[in-house]
């Protein structure tokens, strides 16, 4: 019986906290939390293959320096959109324009180029159409970067 109580408050305060922190759980942050979780798996299969790959390359293979900035970066993608959750609320902003909601697909968006990256690094094949969005995307970011760097 004290088992069962405990599991209840457990789940109980699980909910509550991921309600505070996202207003609730949408699809989209289903989504994004399959793809953080298939994102990570991949990029340590991609470190295995390349580290055997390349045997005599410190760069290549697994490395927890490399793993926890991985997760560390994960679980602040996590806290900026609760924090965006609250923005939200604070601005009266819901729905399509809410800005939790478009970090989040931007994220879902982010997550899956990284995904085919990973195949990539792994030696899958991917189609040259998906290799130059990529390209072009990247790219494009680098250009935001430094645009930023220049203000």
């Amino acid at each position: 019986m004290l088992e069962s109580v405990g599991k209840f408050l457990f789940y109980t305060l699980g909910g509550s906290i991921l309600t505070f922190l996202f207003g609730g759980w949408s699809e989209a942050l289903t989504v994004l939390t399959f793809l953080v979780f298939l994102d990570y798996l991949s990029g340590l299969a991609a470190a295995y293959v390349e580290g055997r790959r390349n045997p005599n390359d410190k760069d290549k293979g697994w490395n927890s320096s490399k793993g926890f900035w991985g997760i560390f970066k994960k679980v602040f993608m996590f806290l900026t959109i609760a924090l965006l959750y609250r923005v939200d609320i604070m601005l009266g902003l819901t729905g399509a324009l809410s800005l939790m909601t478009s970090v989040t697909y931007f994220y879902i968006g982010n997550e899956l180029i990284s995904l085919v990256e990973n195949y990539g690094r792994m030696g899958w094949y991917l189609p040259p159409q998906i290799k130059q969005a990529i390209r072009i995307l990247k790219g494009k970011e680098n250009e935001a970067l430094k645009d930023d760097k220049e203000d």
